[in-house]
């Protein structure tokens, strides 16, 4: 890993989705372009035709099997992190829901959404909180996804096209609405908890990727994916889960902040050290 190679990762992979955001951004502020309705359509339209057309086209091979393997495991050890740091730092229960939104969504795949059950849906009881999960047609999207893949269900032309072209939007509209957010970030009074999120998801996360990569036996590109897709910051879907279910929206949306631009630095490290 030299400069040269770590300036070429910072231009050709990271720069192109900054600048995306950066128009976000712009937006926000030069226009107070508001992200809420871009966020909905994003969580019960985009999303689900993402994940509903990514389960469809897999190809469910051993490798895609350890990647979601994987993805569970390094989530379910992360829980445990956050759920220790939280009732450490004794936070309440709305700051515990945003620090563990904060921790766990990653901004990859979007593996992570349907364990907002896991930061108590807010203000909604545990009950209420499951019921939410079953109301995000993303879940359905994986379900539907699966079945129609192992099925082999052919789907007719004309809707596949629809749904394709609603996957095609699913990723330049969730970094435009992460510009926007990031316009309206603040960090508040939260420091301490945003700090200790941003150091858990950039800095312990990739530590425990990487044996936990290796006790599975990965490698090549499956490895780095892995690794890389883990170690990515906070999801904006965090924020845009928050705000539904209001669960600490500010103290998420600043975590998303403090870990986009740390990013920026962790993740051309770790492409330069799996390259």
């Amino acid at each position: 890993m030299n400069l040269a190679s770590l300036a070429s990762i910072l231009v050709n992979i990271i720069a192109p989705i900054v600048l995306v955001a950066a128009v976000g951004y712009l937006l926000a502020k030069k226009m107070n372009i508001e992200a809420r309705p871009l966020s909905r359509t994003m969580l019960y339209f985009f999303t689900p035709a993402l994940v509903f057309s990514s389960m469809y086209h897999a190809d469910l091979n051993s490798e895609y099997i350890s990647i979601g393997v994987f993805a569970c495991v390094i989530t379910g050890l992360m829980i445990l992190v956050s759920w220790a740091i939280a009732r450490v730092m004794r936070y309440d229960r709305l700051t515990s829901s945003g620090f563990m939104l904060g921790v766990l969504f990653v901004n990859a795949g979007n593996y992570g959404l349907p364990l907002i059950l896991f930061a108590y849906g807010g203000r909604a009881s545990a009950r209420d909180a499951l019921l939410n999960v079953f109301k995000l047609p993303l879940v359905y999207a994986v379900f539907l996804g699966l079945v129609f893949n192992l099925a082999r269900i052919t789907i007719p032309e004309f809707l596949l096209k629809s749904v394709d072209l609603a996957k095609d939007g699913a990723i330049p509209t969730m970094l435009v609405i992460l510009g926007i957010e990031l316009a309206r970030a603040t960090i508040g009074n939260d420091r301490l908890a945003i700090t200790l999120a941003t150091v858990t998801k950039l800095l312990i996360v990739p530590m425990v990727a990487f044996p936990l990569a290796a006790v599975m036996g990965l490698t090549g590109v499956t490895r780095a994916v892995c690794i890389i897709e883990a170690s990515m910051p906070t999801a904006v879907m965090a924020s845009i889960v928050a705000v539904e279910f209001d669960a600490r929206p500010q103290l998420v949306t600043s975590i998303i902040f403090a870990t986009t631009l740390a990013s920026i630095v962790t993740l051309t490290m770790l492409l330069g050290i799996l390259k």
